[in-house]
C-alpha cells in the first residue's frame, strides 16, 4: 500500500472546503453558533500559516465544537437511510466526520 502524504497546506485548503460543505447543514439543523464559529475558523485558516500557533488555536476551536461547546458529535453518528436514497442526515454525518478527521490531522 502506497501512503500520499499531505501538506499542511493541503490539508487546511481541504478542511476549509469541509467547513464550506459542513456550515449549511448545520444551519439547517438550527446550529447558527457552531456554523458561525466554524466559518470564522474557515477564515482564519485562509491566512494562517502553516505549524503557527494560530493555526494550532483554531484547530483546537474546530475540534473542541464538536468535543466542547456546541457539541456536534452526534452529528458524526452514522445513520441508516432508505435503500438507494441519500438523506440529510447520512449528508450531515459525511460532512461532520470529514471536517472533523481532517482537523485532528491537522492537530
Amino acid at each position: 500500500m502506497t501512503l500520499i502524504k499531505r501538506s499542511q497546506t493541503d490539508n487546511a485548503k481541504a478542511l476549509i472546503q469541509a467547513i464550506e460543505t459542513l456550515t449549511p447543514l448545520l444551519r439547517a439543523q438550527k446550529e447558527e453558533d457552531a456554523a458561525n464559529d466554524l466559518d470564522n475558523a474557515a477564515k482564519t485558516l485562509v491566512d494562517a500559516a502553516p505549524a503557527s500557533s494560530q493555526l494550532k488555536e483554531t484547530i483546537a476551536l474546530i475540534i473542541d465544537a464538536f468535543e466542547g461547546d456546541h457539541e456536534l458529535m452526534p452529528y458524526t453518528f452514522q445513520r441508516e437511510g432508505a435503500k438507494g436514497e441519500w438523506t440529510e442526515a447520512e449528508e450531515l454525518s459525511e460532512a461532520s466526520n470529514r471536517v472533523l478527521a481532517l482537523a485532528r490531522r491537522m492537530q
